[in-house]
């Protein structure tokens, strides 16, 4: 029967060549590991691996407020679900659908009341990357936000959030302005300000050596149905190719328009995620 435990640092090595086998799937653990060589005090949550009776890694899962299953054995999940218990502290399971659905049919199992009657599943959220500058026109209205804006790209942010997730991001603590507040620090955070709000949003929400995702992608509704998106992420794509060559997002697959326009600019697909809320 596999064993799970926390990783430390002497388990990087192993971690990061088993998520390494899909770098664009598995950017933010990838991302995570690297940052903080799986010290526990740098980390500020565990990643959990399962291994087998010779100490092979099986599969992670950080245990963050998002659970993200990577790379999951099948014998390795009932281990985790295990050692998860029926208190749950996570509010969503997010990653390869394998992975998440298996993990969370898992839980569901185990401990009904506290795992089942999730929210929402998002059963098929398409991987899409790029590795190359877009087809067609890029609308050169959209720049890097600077520290100037931050409360405008902070109003979309929220807007985006809600509209996503179908919550107002809870703010009693600050915790999602100072999240919005480092993507703009760090230079990740691209927008069209058109003097009094901004209209267009997209971030580069992790990045792992040459490959980086794109979250929070959002226009402003009363510009929508117009073409406009097509353009803009045109821009935002070869802006942030200049410091990732490889740049992935994931979209939920009921979102037919959105996947039209990732296609036409030249996006693959090169797996599959799924998303329980809670």
């Amino acid at each position: 029967m596999p064993t799970v435990r926390a990783l430390g640092p002497r388990d990087l090595t192993q971690a990061l060549a088993l998520a390494g086998q899909h770098p664009v799937e598995n950017v933010l653990v990838l991302a995570k590991m690297r940052a903080s060589g799986l010290e526990p005090h740098l980390m500020g949550h565990d990643i959990l691996g399962a291994f087998d009776f010779r100490g092979r890694l099986l599969g992670l899962l950080s245990n963050a407020a998002s659970l993200t299953p990577v790379e999951l054995a099948a014998d390795a999940i009932p281990p985790l679900a295990r050692y998860l218990g029926g208190l749950r502290r996570a509010g969503s399971i997010v990653g390869a659908r394998p992975y998440a659905m298996g993990l969370f049919e898992e839980l569901a199992r185990r401990f009904p009341g506290v795992w089942g009657g999730p929210r929402e599943v998002r059963e098929r959220q398409p991987v899409l990357m790029i590795d190359r500058d877009p087809d067609g026109p890029a609308d050169p209205a959209v720049t890097p936000i600077t520290a100037a804006l931050a409360d405008a790209y902070y109003r979309a942010a929220v807007a985006m959030y809600t509209e996503e997730i179908g919550v107002t991001p809870a703010e009693a603590t600050g915790g999602y302005r100072r999240h919005v507040d480092r993507i703009i620090q760090r230079g990740d955070a691209y927008g069209v300000w058109d003097g009094h709000q901004v209209l267009f949003k997209a971030d580069v929400s992790v990045a792992s050596g040459p490959v980086c995702q794109i979250g929070g992608v959002w226009l402003h509704p009363d510009l929508r149905g117009r073409g406009l998106s097509e353009a803009a992420l045109a821009a935002v794509i070869r802006l942030v190719r200049r410091r990732y060559p490889i740049v992935s997002l994931y979209v939920n697959d009921y979102n037919q328009r959105a996947l039209s326009v990732y296609r036409r600019l030249g996006f693959t697909m090169v797996g599959e995620f799924a998303t329980v809320l809670w």
